[in-house]
């Protein structure tokens, strides 16, 4: 006969077991208060990783009500009744309409080409933050900013 041990259930049925990621040697972190006004959204701060091969950020973003009503209004008439609108889906959109924009220039709004070239830029936008990669650099210059038309928010 087959015996069916308790492990071997368990093995099936519950999920894997991450590895915990160690920090890359050499990276390191910053953190900032950025409280910028973006139009649409206010930045209240910027949490960046500074790894070997890329730099993170991820920008906190606060969206005004009235620029979520209008998206959320703007949504429910995609909908046409078909699904709910979400908030945090019409929060997450208001906040793109920036981020889709942006990039990484430095004190003098120079864009930083190494930075940029190949790199993804935005990789995800939330309801109350936006991620961006890039690649890294050799050297950072002093200032950095993330630079969306007019407007821009200090990272460094």
């Amino acid at each position: 006969m087959f015996g069916i041990h308790a492990d071997d259930l368990s093995r099936l049925f519950d999920p894997p077991r991450r590895r915990r990621e160690r920090p890359v040697p050499g990276s390191t972190t910053q953190t900032l208060r950025a409280l910028t006004d973006l139009g649409e959204s206010v930045a209240s701060g910027v949490h960046i990783i500074y790894a070997s091969v890329r730099l993170y950020l991820c920008v906190t973003m606060e969206p005004r009500p009235e620029a979520v009503d209008a998206q959320a209004e703007r949504d429910r008439r995609t909908a046409a009744g078909m699904f709910a609108v979400d908030r945090n889906w019409s929060a997450a959109e208001v906040n793109a309409r920036w981020a889709r924009h942006a990039v990484l220039t430095d004190g003098e709004d120079n864009v930083l080409e190494a930075a940029m070239s190949g790199a993804r830029g935005l990789t995800d936008v939330g309801a109350k933050e936006v991620f961006f990669e890039f690649n890294a650099l050799e050297a950072y210059p002093e200032r950095m900013y993330l630079r969306s038309g007019e407007t821009r928010v200090r990272v460094r």
